[in-house]
């Protein structure tokens, strides 16, 4: 029977270790997080005075676990005969899953030793060269149906891309074509979004603007009703896509602008988890 990694023993065993840290916290980077784990310990929480009646602690310190999902999630973790969880100021019957993910890693981080019974999560499990390449080949593929006609193409852009992802510094040499006027920090979106037919729009588009990029995506004229509103624009685009075979989706890279793509819907799901194992946000427009 697989056990649970939410049990007062390891909890402690991450206490202790956390209090040999300096600042007594950690950030910890994830493959296929974007963003890091952070784990500290706080003494005296104010939401011990909303404990249940009969539950008792062990001590006061509480491991806080903030996991960088969106919005960031955060967790209050005590010690008592079970553990005690607060997750956002609510008290947790369960842990919630991305909980037990940051347990996982944190222990495995500090090399805490793990039972065998503990079910090691899939975004924790090692992956071989040979499987990254293949999620980065069909994430390509996907990505741009009817693009590139040569497999060959598809190959040496999902080469380019681990390269950018697991040694940046050997990129250059193996791959100079993707280097020409390359900008930014990260080397593996900046190839990403190279290779991909991408579009990039105001967050609040005009119509012309939106029916202008759309068009370009799509290789069709678009047009959108002369009547709608700027702040709706985007959700009256979808269903005029969906005759035309295509769903509207944006890859995270600007906080100022949409990095819009179209792709086929049925892949859109498999794309969006695709996408996160490389930290990567690539989801539906609305």
């Amino acid at each position: 029977m697989t056990e649970h990694i939410l049990q007062t023993r390891y909890v402690e065993k991450l206490v202790k270790a956390l209090e040999d840290e300096p600042g007594r916290h950690i950030h910890l980077p994830v493959r296929g997080l974007k963003g890091d784990i952070v784990a500290s310990l706080v003494e005296g929480s104010p939401l011990l005075a909303s404990l249940p009646e009969g539950v008792r602690l062990k001590f006061d310190t509480a491991l806080k676990v903030r996991y960088p999902s969106d919005p960031v999630e955060v967790f209050l973790v005590f010690t008592g005969r079970e553990p005690v969880v607060f997750y956002q100021e609510k008290l947790l019957q369960e842990a919630n899953g991305h909980l037990e993910i940051a347990l996982i890693a944190l222990l495995r981080e500090m090399h805490i030793a793990i039972a065998r019974a503990i079910e090691i999560p899939e975004l924790l499990r090692h992956r071989s060269a040979e499987e990254e390449l293949a999620d980065l080949r069909e994430l390509i593929e996907l990505l741009t149906p009817g693009v590139y006609a040569d497999e060959v193409d598809l190959d040496t852009i999902a080469h380019a891309l681990y390269l950018a992802w697991s040694a940046p510094s050997s990129f250059a040499a193996f791959h100079p074509e993707f280097m020409e006027e390359e900008e930014g920090e990260d080397l593996f979106l900046s190839v990403l979004e190279k290779a991909v037919p991408v579009v990039h729009c105001s967050a609040h588009p005009a119509v012309a603007e939106l029916e202008e990029c759309i068009s370009e995506l799509t290789g069709e004229d678009f047009t959108l009703p002369a009547s709608s509103p700027g702040a709706a624009l985007f959700e009256q685009t979808q269903p005029l896509l969906l005759p035309l075979g295509w769903q509207l989706m944006h890859m995270d890279i600007s906080p100022e602008d949409y990095c819009l793509l179209v792709v086929r819907p049925a892949d859109a799901a498999r794309i969006t988890a695709l996408a996160q194992r490389f930290n990567v946000t690539i989801k539906n427009i609305f």
